[in-house]
């Protein structure tokens, strides 16, 4: 799941229209006439049937002057393009190696996005770039300062008192975050926690893949690094000689954008237990505040306005959109983007179809994504935020491996 400084996602590892008739009556025909025409414009249209509807035209003329429009608008079928390779998660060492698909984590579209209704989920007065969201396969949690909320469509919020602070994430199984001096995990069903390891301060975020936890800590002279836990152990998978913009988790790896000095930056990744960090080559610019890991790594790269994918191995890597903004970013069987104008879903080998249409002022703050619904938070005024979802067509069949 994708993972941002102010915003960590958690753990994670998505319809089109449909063609139809109708019929509109535009004047005041008999009934006969209005069963009878309607009949036949659903049926495709009356110019075939003329020679057989002369009594039936001359009803119009006695009866009035009925008309009937036949509206037959069909949008396209979505193109068929086969779904990609998948990129198995990567190991310990050597680092992994990525396959040679190249197109976008996604089928077509299914069927019946534009008629998905945004469901509202829930609203609180706090601000909302202080409320990341953590998805599973079941539901979503926002997760505020002082309480997660589990959001399950279609269900009643569900609220548990904890004290998360800034910078909490999901497992597989819990919600972990720092309180009192210590690593904590709490039950995503009932709230309960436990203490997973002694850790004396906070660190900036958490990031995690299944089970396996990572953090990013910075100390008091500004050094950042990565660390792990394994078991109760800590251990110090990296440490950066410069600043650290954003992590991910992939299996037992760590990612992160760096910044080792000056205006360049790189992707680098690293084993958890600890081991030699690989890296891309060095680029100018500003660098990507997110990174999000599923199957692959995707991230948003301001400076061409481009959606990017990267293999585990960091050997290999594509454009999978240009000259659009898309912040934040999601990645499940989809990829999803959000920006001014609404939520989008990226399309292989085309332009991003759009899923919501925003309103003026409901900056999203956080995305996140599973296999039935995608999730936003929206700021909804000074210390407001509202939670919404959409609900997607069925997910695609798994890509071969």
């Amino acid at each position: 799941m994708a993972n941002h400084l102010a915003d960590n996602r958690g753990i994670h590892p998505q319809q089109s229209h449909v063609g139809g008739f109708s019929v509109t009556a535009l004047g005041p025909p008999s009934v006969f006439f209005a069963a009878s025409f309607a009949a036949m414009c659903a049926h495709g249209g009356i110019s075939h049937r003329l020679r057989n509807a002369r009594a039936l035209l001359f009803s119009i003329i006695v009866t009035g002057p009925g008309l009937c429009a036949c509206d037959a608008a069909r949008t396209p079928e979505p193109s068929r393009s086969p779904p990609p390779s998948a990129v198995a998660p990567p190991v310990a060492s050597p680092p992994p190696t990525a396959d040679s698909g190249r197109s976008p984590p996604s089928s077509p579209p299914a069927a019946n996005a534009g008629r998905a209704e945004t469901l509202s989920l829930l609203s609180l007065p706090t601000s909302a770039y202080q409320a990341p969201l953590a998805v599973d396969d079941d539901a979503a949690y926002l997760l505020t300062n002082h309480a997660a909320h589990r959001l399950v469509p279609g269900r009643a919020p569900k609220a548990f008192e904890l004290d998360l602070g800034f910078g909490s994430t999901a497992t597989r199984h819990g919600l972990v975050f720092w309180s009192e001096g210590a690593v904590r995990e709490a039950s995503k069903l009932s709230g309960e926690s436990r203490r997973l390891a002694a850790l004396a301060a906070r660190p900036q975020l958490f990031v995690s893949s299944g089970d396996d936890l990572a953090w990013l800590e910075r100390s008091d002279d500004k050094l950042f690094s990565l660390r792990s836990l394994t078991g109760s152990r800590v251990t110090t998978a990296y440490t950066s000689t410069g600043t650290i913009d954003a992590v991910a988790m992939l299996s037992d790896w760590i990612f992160f954008v760096e910044r080792p000095a000056g205006a360049e930056w790189r992707i680098g990744g690293v084993p958890a237990k600890g081991g030699t960090p690989v890296f891309t080559s060095a680029r100018r610019g500003r660098a990507p505040a997110m990174l999000v890991a599923h199957h692959e790594l995707y991230y948003y790269d301001g400076n061409g306005r481009e959606v990017r994918r990267l293999s585990p191995d960091l050997r290999d890597e594509e454009t999978l959109v240009s000259d659009f903004v898309c912040s934040p970013l999601a990645v499940a069987e989809r990829v999803y983007c959000a920006n001014v104008e609404g939520i989008f879903e990226l399309v292989p080998h085309g332009r991003p179809r759009p899923l919501v249409e925003l309103t003026r002022g409901g900056t999203v703050t956080d995305l996140a994504a599973n296999a039935t619904h995608v999730f936003w938070v929206s700021d909804a005024g000074a210390d407001k935020l509202s939670v919404h979802a959409l609900a997607l067509g069925p997910a695609p069949s798994a890509p071969p491996r």
